[in-house]
């Protein structure tokens, strides 16, 4: 019997725990779950289904992978990979209409201004 190994999962963590899971032996059945995409496709989120039987196997893989998950991701500039963005605390008025709902970016290293 297939058990949902993780849940609500983007379709590139879903690809990634998926390689993981086969680097450790254990199949696994990338399914769409979730509510549908816009209009009336697949679902948004994606689970992995694996074996009953593979739970044991699979438990480090699958702990590792959302501990990996939960933590977050350092900030990166989009243009050189450089860390260390700082928020933009005065944004010009066409940065702001262009860009609103989201935070602007600066990065020390370039000086580009990126959106997050």
């Amino acid at each position: 019997m297939l058990v949902p190994a993780a849940q609500f999962l983007s379709y590139a963590e879903a690809v990634v725990l998926y390689q993981q899971l086969k680097e450790a032996d254990v199949d696994a059945l990338v399914k769409t779950c979730g509510p549908p995409s816009f209009p009336f496709g697949d679902g948004m989120y994606y689970q992995l289904l694996i074996e009953e039987a593979d739970v044991p196997l699979a438990r480090e893989t699958v702990e590792a992978f959302e501990q990996q998950r939960a933590t977050p991701q350092a900030l990166r500039c989009s243009r050189c990979r450089a860390e260390g963005a700082t928020p933009l605390t005065k944004p010009k008025w066409w940065q702001r209409l262009y860009y609103a709902g989201t935070q602007l970016h600066k990065c020390p290293n370039c000086g580009a201004v990126f959106p997050v």
